[in-house]
């Protein structure tokens, strides 16, 4: 970058390079794996300040990278002597309608979700309220409304973008960019141009919503109820669509010190009243599913609608006042993906083996939402053969023989998936058939841990690439969301890269897409590690 980039950027465009106070906060993403020192981060604060860095970038061979959240697993919304296309300071929402509104690709979930709620709406985003709404729509977004409303880009009626070209769109469904709008709902972020942001049809949250979450320290327990919520999930309409839950099996200590347990966790969203949810979850479950949890949780909004019973089982704990939809969602997936609220955390930093680095009592993040954290993640999704039973006791089995350490939060996550899913047509999603996703996720050292290392990280990101292989008879693809780019070597070569890009896209949809960004990018100018490549 030359100075000229800063001395002729717009009024308003806020450039920040490594001379400034602030630097070292602006250059942090949310995957601190990665220490990235890029050349300077321009906050855009509309779409024009977008379009003066594209047209900046391309003129002068300038390489850049886009970052809405900075949610980008692998980091590749960030790299070395680049400039980052910052996008968080767009952030107002317009609204065209009681039932449609334009958000922006750089507005954080949880301010979308606090705002929307006013109005009694909301969007079938994620649960994590940190990240922002462009990475996750143009990924595809999964979310716990998934089976209801679909992935959170099957809610998005028209997309606004800024090309290679510099020219500014609106691509939808029907007009001349409508291959451009298809690609941008599933086909992952920064590899046709800069989404400015996404016009959404908003989903009600009334006349009511009850979110859940139910724990089980013993196996014997909840291994049936994951092994049943798996095999419903792979019969169509054995699942009322209201409900959206998923399942988690996570590493935990124990009063023992030289051992583990595995925990089970169900949570998740149902459109209706909490008495409905609890005659479902039975229906389904088994009618002691709620009494035989070591811990149930139930929130309804509004509280007092449809009022169940006041002699429910004494493990429940009901809320005295209603709280936020957004408040409710965030204490939701703080439950299903757990993190530092485990029973015995302070009494052992580790089990089962000595690790040969630093570990420090209760310091594993005590939220994968609330701040930047080293992590690894990897996904996949089960074969259409596959024997649910067993593929759920070979993720025990890896659980059950590895160890605990108070440091890091190790556990493998099922997404639900069906329902309004395996009706979407209109996107680059290409497992909308499948009936479940798998997400293995390991979060280690929080924040203000000083013995963050590599060591550290060679350790933990082992453990997720051996957990993938443990299973990979079982599974098959990845969902580019949870991004692991790990999963075919070489990726700097195209052949690979393609063997990789494959995986996430099917090779069906993969053709597409490169058919779409030589349309569009026939250059690459939107290049980074995992891009999609023109097709020749």
């Amino acid at each position: 970058m030359n100075s000229s980039f800063k001395e002729k950027a717009p009024e308003y465009l806020k450039i920040v390079c490594k001379d400034d106070p602030l630097y070292q906060y602006a250059r942090v993403i949310s995957n601190t794996r990665f220490g990235h020192m890029p050349d300077c981060i321009a906050y855009c604060k509309k779409a024009s300040h977008v379009q003066y860095c594209i047209n900046y970038c391309r003129d002068n061979n300038a390489p850049f990278r886009i970052r809405s959240g900075g949610h980008q697993h692998e980091g590749m919304c960030s790299a070395d002597n680049v400039i980052i296309i910052d996008l968080s300071e767009i952030h107002e929402i317009i609204y065209e309608s009681d039932t449609t509104a334009w958000i922006p690709a750089g507005k954080q979930l949880g301010q979308v979700y606090d705002e929307l709620a006013k109005h009694g709406k909301t969007i079938p985003g994620g649960g994590c309220q940190s990240v922002n709404v462009g990475g996750l729509t143009q990924g595809g977004g999964w979310g716990v409304s998934v089976r209801k409303f679909g992935l959170t880009c099957d809610s998005v009626t028209e997309i606004e973008i800024v090309l290679a070209s510099g020219e500014i769109v609106i691509a939808n469904a029907l007009n001349e960019y409508s291959d451009l709008f298809k690609a941008l709902k599933g086909g992952g972020g920064g590899n046709f141009g800069v989404v400015i942001g996404f016009k959404f049809n908003l989903v009600s949250i009334l006349p009511v919503v009850t979110t859940f979450g139910l724990l089980w320290e013993n196996p014997e327990t909840y291994l049936p109820i994951i092994t049943k919520w798996a095999k419903l999930h792979a019969i169509s309409g054995a699942i009322d669509e209201s409900l959206s839950a998923t399942c988690t099996m996570i590493i935990a200590n124990t009063i023992d010190k030289d051992r583990n347990e595995i925990h089970g966790r169900m949570g998740g969203k149902f459109y209706g009243s909490e008495k409905n949810l609890r005659i479902l979850l039975k229906e389904y479950f088994g009618e002691d599913v709620i009494e035989t949890a070591d811990t149930a949780n139930f929130n309804q909004i509004p509280e007092d609608y449809d009022k169940i019973p006041s002699n429910s089982t004494k493990k429940s704990q009901k809320n005295e006042h209603v709280i936020s939809y957004a408040t409710d969602q965030r204490a939701l997936i703080d439950f299903i993906n757990p993190a530092g609220k485990i029973q015995y955390v302070n009494i052992n930093h580790g089990s089962c083996q000595k690790l040969d680095l630093t570990v420090l009592p209760n310091s594993g993040p005590s939220s994968t939402c609330d701040r930047p954290h080293p992590h690894k993640v990897s996904s996949s999704f089960p074969k259409d053969d596959v024997d649910h039973a067993v593929l759920v006791e070979a993720i025990y089995t890896y659980l059950d023989t590895s160890c605990y350490y108070a440091d890091v939060n190790m556990y493998m996550s099922f997404h639900c998936m069906g329902g309004a899913v395996t009706r979407s047509t209109d996107n680059s999603f290409g497992y909308s058939q499948k009936p479940y996703m798998l997400q293995i996720q390991c979060w280690w050292d929080d924040v203000s841990n000083a013995f963050t290392n590599v060591g550290r990280n060679t350790v933990y990101v082992a453990w997720v690439k051996q957990f993938r292989e443990s299973i990979a008879e079982f599974t098959e693809g990845s969902f580019i969301n949870f991004v692991d780019k790990t999963l075919v070597a070489d990726i700097e070569e195209d052949a690979n890269r393609l063997k990789l890009l494959e995986i996430y896209y099917t090779k069906k949809n993969l053709d597409m897409l490169c058919g779409i960004k030589k349309k569009y990018d026939p250059t690459q100018l939107f290049n980074f590690e995992m891009s999609i490549l023109p097709s020749d």
